[in-house]
Order: structure tokens, then C-alpha cells, then sequence
């Protein structure tokens, strides 16, 4: 027999199915072919694959929608974000710009542009036309990328400008503390700055500074900070001190009966350095005090408020 007129026999063969309940109800059965049994199961299968692949492709597309909502979302919560946050630096940019004109500070950008100018670039004006169309969540990864790199940007030039100002309040208030601005001791002028008679050798002179008196061992004050740059007996001023304060300020403390620091140490505005007495060439008991700026001898009145007579000192 022929391959081809056996499967053709097979494939007539009858198959006999039997439905039997459990109840008294009488069994069920029917007869197929068995091409019938296979084409059904074929059927079956097919559909089921179908079924599947259907389903899944419609997840799928329920997911990618749930994602690109999703993702909507988060870039709207962003985008809003970065609106916020460059709100704010905006306003620590006014903020730093109203200490810079409280400290008369200029920035270099400010020295060299003297005429206002300016505008948005050709990305920032799609952005607002996204965010007046209300379709802001359609940036995409360059937008976003773009956006927090100007962001970046603009917070490190404030940090850099937070720093400029720290460093100029700093030097500011190093300036202020090197400045000799306070009485050396209590006590009365009998000498002035400038041109005088001499009191020993009776001839006319340049007195550097100012002749404070009062009575022996008068307490003798730093009037700023800075480093003992000399504490020994020199020819005239007897005992001095010499304090280099820093931004060419020089202090000079002579006549002194005790000497209380040392060379190369640092002292502060208010600290007692020495006891006023009359070495050197001295008529009596008083403080020779003398200010240099960049080696030239100043004034020393113009530094400080109207003399005190015999009363204490304020060490501010």
C-alpha cells in the first residue's frame, strides 16, 4: 500500500469521543474523523497563539502609553523645576548685586560694560512659545540637557561671585583692623604734629607725630593690629615699639619706661604693648606716637576722634 492511500485511510478513520457526567444523565458521544480532531486542534492552537500575540501587543501599547504619560509628567515637573530654580538664582543674582552696591563693589564685567545689553537666544524663545502653547512636556533630552547646563553655569558664576565678595568683606575688615584708628593712652596732647620749637635742643623741627602725657607707667595700647616689627632702645624714642600693621601702615610707640612684647609677635588692636615713661630724649613722662604710611610719617589726628584727658581708653 501507498504512503500516500494509507495516511489518506488514517486520516478518514473515525474516532468515537465519549462525554460521561457524574450524574445519572445518559453519556454523551460523537463521532470525527481524525483530519476533523486535527484540523480542530490546529484551530485551536492557532487561535490561542493569536489570542496571546493580540494581547500582548495590546499591553504593550498600554504600557508605552502609561510610560509616555509618565514621562510627560516627569518632564513637566522638571520643566517647572528649572523655572523655579532659575527664578531663585535670579533673585540671589539681585541679592548679590545690592551687596555689591552697599560694599561700592563693581564686578569687572560691570567696570567694562558700561551700556545695557542683552536678550533671550533662539532655544530660550522655543521654550517660551512651548510654555505659552502649554506643551511644555515636549522638550526632549537635548532641551533638558541644554537647560541644566545653563543652570549649572549661571549657580557656578554666583558661587565664584559669593567668593569675590567673601574675600572683599575679608580684606575689608583686615583693612579696618590694620587701620590705626584709637588712642594709644589716656592722657593730654602737649605736642602736635608738624613743625615745632624743640623742647630740649630749642631749634626748630618736624615732629613725626604726637605727644601724649600723663603720669609714669600709663598703660600703653596697640592701636591695630598687626606684628611687632621692633621693641628695643633707639637713639630719641628710648624705648620703642614699632607694630607694621599691614597695608603699608607702620605704628611707633617710644618713650616708654617698660617695654611688654616681643619682636616678631603678633598683637591685636587694644592689647596692651607697654608703659609710658621718659627714655630718650624726654622733657617728662609721655608717649611719643607716630604713623607711617608707606614709610612716610602722617598725622596721626586725622586717624583718631577728639583726644581723651586723663581718662580711660575705649579698646574698640
Amino acid at each position: 500500500m501507498k504512503l500516500g492511500e494509507w495516511l489518506n485511510k488514517e486520516l478518514r478513520r473515525g474516532i468515537t469521543v465519549m462525554f460521561i457526567p457524574h450524574n445519572s444523565v445518559k453519556p454523551l458521544k460523537t463521532s470525527v474523523s481524525l483530519s476533523f480532531l486535527i484540523f480542530l486542534v490546529i484551530s485551536w492552537t492557532f487561535l490561542t497563539v493569536t489570542a496571546g500575540y493580540l494581547y500582548s501587543r495590546h499591553i504593550d501599547y498600554i504600557m508605552v502609553k502609561t510610560d509616555n504619560k509618565l514621562m510627560k509628567l516627569k518632564v513637566t515637573f522638571f520643566a517647572k523645576e528649572v523655572l523655579k530654580s532659575r527664578e531663585m538664582l535670579e533673585q540671589v543674582k539681585e541679592n548679590d548685586e545690592q551687596v555689591r552696591s552697599l560694599l561700592e563693589m563693581k564686578t569687572k564685567k560691570a567696570i567694562e560694560e558700561k551700556d545695557g545689553r542683552g536678550g533671550p537666544t533662539k532655544d530660550e524663545t522655543n521654550d517660551l512659545t512651548r510654555l505659552l502653547a502649554g506643551k511644555i512636556y515636549e522638550m526632549n533630552q537635548q532641551d533638558i540637557h541644554r537647560q541644566t547646563v545653563a543652570l549649572e553655569k549661571e549657580t557656578r558664576k554666583q558661587l565664584e561671585s559669593f567668593s569675590e565678595i567673601s574675600k572683599y568683606v575679608q580684606n575689608l575688615r583686615a583693612l579696618y583692623r590694620s587701620t590705626p584708628n584709637m588712642w594709644p593712652c589716656a592722657g593730654h596732647v602737649t605736642s602736635t604734629f608738624g613743625f615745632r620749637m624743640h623742647p630740649v635742643f630749642m631749634n626748630e623741627e618736624f615732629h613725626s607725630g604726637l605727644d601724649i602725657a600723663n603720669e609714669k607707667n600709663t598703660p600703653v595700647y596697640a592701636t591695630a593690629d598687626g606684628t611687632v616689627k621692633l621693641c628695643d632702645w633707639q637713639a630719641g624714642y628710648g624705648r620703642l615699639i614699632i607694630v607694621d600693621n599691614g597695608y603699608g601702615y607702620c605704628t611707633y610707640y617710644g618713650h616708654l619706661a617698660k617695654i611688654l612684647v616681643n619682636k616678631d609677635i603678633p598683637v591685636r588692636r587694644g592689647q596692651l604693648i607697654g608703659l609710658m615713661g621718659c627714655s630718650g630724649t624726654s622733657t617728662g613722662n609721655h608717649l611719643h606716637y607716630e604713623i607711617q604710611v608707606n614709610g612716610n610719617a602722617v598725622d596721626p589726628s586725622k586717624f583718631l576722634k577728639k583726644p581723651l584727658s586723663g581718662e580711660n581708653l575705649s579698646r574698640s
